[in-house]
């Protein structure tokens, strides 16, 4: 819940694009990689995903000017066939990165049927829907994951060993939307923490240990400590499997050698079927939609009103903020007209 005076100011996402697009340009990003940037984190925004939204601005121009990440660096392919390659992203910004692996995913699976691409020596990749949803659109079944920086205890244990290690995975549908899953084997992602504190939030319980191996739902106590699985050993091991996938399988670091800083990244993994492969593919979106029906026609339980589709909720946040515009709490917006200030780039003013 916001705790400002009344709701908190909202921003047009056009706004946003382009004050996020002139504060990447201002520190050397080139133009179409700060655009591709700049989309992505907007979009995350729109989609009520504000843990890799806009929030995460400040924290990749602090990448740049650390030399943590650069800009415009080459993309090497390592390795290639068919259906399959490995890219060396030079260290340049995550999403960049990314996205050429996604489109190269995209292009062998079309003409393969399945392919799967590993990225290393890459920074923050965003959000993972943003690959899933490009993967869906072209009517491929989409998967992307990524380890990170080492945030989250195994089960049972009190250390950091794994990042939040989040998956995505994208359902294309007839004349409509993707199904889009996308999750943190965390029990909360680390930003959340972060949100939580800036909004006096107590975490919900089984997220976190405190320093001293205690669980705690303090944010602050939190980020002395580290995050728990979701779902107890079933999270660890979905975790451990992605570490090994993007870590292990691919070579790019593991995450407790990934550098501390909101800005860097581990590996990125993604893979995506042709549904063609296995038949017509309208029968296949016949069949998808056959248990959507199924799954919607369940009488929802007390208290809840309606039965969701993974992305379902981030669809309809998006179509809102889309015409109202992007909420942001006080503390984003100081941070954002501070970062600002300091690049010589206006913030922009709320809507009415």
């Amino acid at each position: 819940m916001y705790r400002g005076a009344g709701s908190p100011p909202r921003f047009s996402h056009k706004d946003m694009f382009n004050f996020c697009r002139n504060c990447f340009i201002r520190v050397g990003v080139p133009e179409s990689e700060a655009e591709l940037v700049s989309d992505h984190l907007v979009s995350a925004s729109l989609r009520g995903v504000d843990s890799h939204g806009v929030i995460r601005v400040p924290y990749y121009v602090e990448g740049v000017e650390r030399g943590f990440l650069r800009p415009g660096s080459v993309v090497r392919v390592l390795r290639e066939g068919p259906s399959w390659g490995l890219i060396d992203c030079g260290m340049g910004l995550g999403i960049v990165g990314a996205a050429r692996a996604s489109a190269m995913v995209v292009e062998k699976s079309l003409s393969s049927g399945v392919a799967v691409i590993g990225a290393v020596n890459l920074g923050h990749v965003g959000m993972l829907a943003y690959y899933t949803q490009m993967l869906a659109e072209k009517g491929l079944i989409g998967i992307a994951m990524v380890n990170g920086v080492a945030e989250m205890a195994p089960w049972g244990g009190r250390g950091k060993v794994f990042g939040t290690n989040p998956v995505s995975m994208g359902i294309p549908r007839r004349d409509a939307p993707p199904i889009l899953i996308d999750m943190a084997t965390s029990a909360v992602a680390k930003f959340k923490i972060h949100l939580a504190a800036a909004r006096g939030e107590l975490l919900p319980e089984g997220a976190a240990l405190d320093a001293e191996g205690r669980p705690t739902r303090d944010p602050a106590a939190a980020l002395k400590g580290c995050l728990l699985p979701f779902g107890g050993y079933k999270g660890y091991a979905l975790a451990l499997f992605i570490e090994l996938m993007a870590s292990s399988l691919i070579g790019a670091p593991k995450s407790v050698d990934v550098k501390d800083h909101p800005s860097q990244q581990g590996g990125f993994l993604a893979a995506a079927v042709n549904p063609e492969i296995f038949g017509d593919r309208g029968q296949f979106l016949m069949r998808v939609e056959e248990t959507i029906k199924a799954v919607k026609s369940v009488k929802p339980i007390s208290g809840v009103e309606e039965v969701l589709l993974p992305g379902e909720l981030e669809e309809r946040i998006y179509k809102e903020r889309l015409a109202k515009g992007v909420p942001l709490d006080e503390g984003i917006v100081k941070r954002l007209r501070e970062l600002g200030a300091l690049l010589g780039v206006p913030f922009p003013e709320p809507l009415a």
